[in-house]
């Protein structure tokens, strides 16, 4: 949605730390009452089959296929991989749960690797000293949508055999060298969720540059067969509900828009906080763009202070993400020092970033942030 940049500047208003941009109840009814009157709420219908051919036009990419969630895309991406069980994934653990899950729930090993301090993305270096013989695959995070260093992942990739799969929740609409994420990757998986640039409420995206891949996606998010009820493999329901993907419909022609002002929103932060000391941001790569569905900066001193003092200003922060490693779930897993990883946690604060957030609003927040 094109942002409203006007506004009282002022923190005693609540500022959340993210809002969805959504479109009117009006025009998301209308798309209701074609799904009540054709009383087809799921099985790829209309709604479903529209939210894949935009994204595959916009993505530039005919292998893209809608699915339940972020979570059930990597399941099923991984899954279609058919890596042998008991594989190693090389992972990063600055990175949210659902990656981790679904390597194990794929029967494989996550391997943590530290990340690269500047970008928060995996170290494509720590990778390339990670490599095992049970080494199978490779699953990179573009952390906040701010794209890897594909490049590097790829010549990894290539050189050892090795899979490529993408967490592109937070990425729809960011760019690599000047190329889709979407359009790069063997797997790469997008979240719809409530938080995102793009939503359907919940849903999914996974796009591949694999005919056979896709193929086998298809089959797998349908419990495994076409139609017929016969199992060709051991799938699960991955459908997307058309409730979900209506909303996602009205949602995903706004990504260029919803973009373009986060990147001022971001701007804004960075002109007006430059001059903190000890005070750092994210690296993004000069030829690439960050959707940004967060914007985290890195606070060496008085991180903590600085969180309590915005939130008494009813601004909304949040320290993301915990790393997976430290998780009592994953914490059998770790295999190397992930001292960068720990770093940043303790130093990192995500800011309020929305869609229609005006410049008065951002202001506010590095006022108090400045005061802090």
């Amino acid at each position: 949605m094109p942002a409203k940049k006007g506004g009282s500047r002022t923190t005693k208003t609540p500022i959340p730390i993210m809002r969805p941009s959504l479109p009117s109840l009006e025009v998301y009814t209308k798309r209701l009452r074609r799904i009540w009157d054709s009383r087809m709420l799921s099985n790829f219908g209309e709604n479903t089959q529209e939210l894949e051919m935009k994204a595959q036009k916009y993505l530039g990419n005919t292998h893209v296929r809608a699915v339940s969630s972020c979570d059930t895309a990597l399941i099923l991406g991984l899954a279609a991989l058919k890596i042998p069980r008991g594989s190693e994934c090389i992972v990063t653990p600055f990175t949210f749960n659902s990656t981790i899950n679904a390597i194990i729930w794929n029967g494989l090993r996550p391997c943590f690797v530290d990340i690269d301090p500047l970008t928060f993305n995996i170290c494509p270096d720590e990778v390339e000293k990670a490599i095992s013989q049970q080494t199978k695959a490779i699953v990179a995070t573009h952390v906040f949508g701010n794209p890897c260093n594909i490049r590097e992942l790829l010549r990894i990739a290539d050189e050892h055999g090795l899979h490529l799969v993408f967490d592109a929740a937070h990425a729809y609409g960011s760019l690599y060298k000047g190329r889709k994420i979407g359009s790069l990757g063997e797997v790469e998986a997008f979240s719809l969720s409530g938080t995102k640039l793009v939503t359907g409420g919940e849903g999914g995206l996974l796009a591949t540059t694999s005919a056979e891949v896709v193929r086998k996606i298809e089959l797998l998010r349908n419990y495994g067969f076409y139609g017929d009820y016969n199992s060709m493999y051991v799938g699960l329901n991955g459908k997307m509900s058309e409730l979900n993907a209506a909303l996602a419909c009205l949602t995903i022609d706004t990504i260029e828009a919803a973009v373009k002002r986060r990147n001022e929103i971001a701007s804004i932060y960075r002109e007006e906080l430059q001059d903190l000391d000890g005070l750092t941001f994210q690296s993004i790569d000069k030829q690439s763009r960050c959707a940004y569905k967060d914007f985290g900066v890195r606070i060496r001193r008085k991180r903590d202070q600085i969180e309590k003092e915005l939130s008494a200003n009813k601004i909304q922060t949040k320290r993301y993400f915990l790393p997976a490693h430290t998780m009592p779930a994953y914490v059998g897993f770790q295999s190397a020092s992930l001292h960068e990883t720990e770093r940043l946690y303790s130093e990192i604060l995500c800011l309020p970033i929305y869609n229609e957030m005006g410049d008065s609003a951002v202001r506010s927040v590095c006022e108090a942030f400045r005061k802090s």
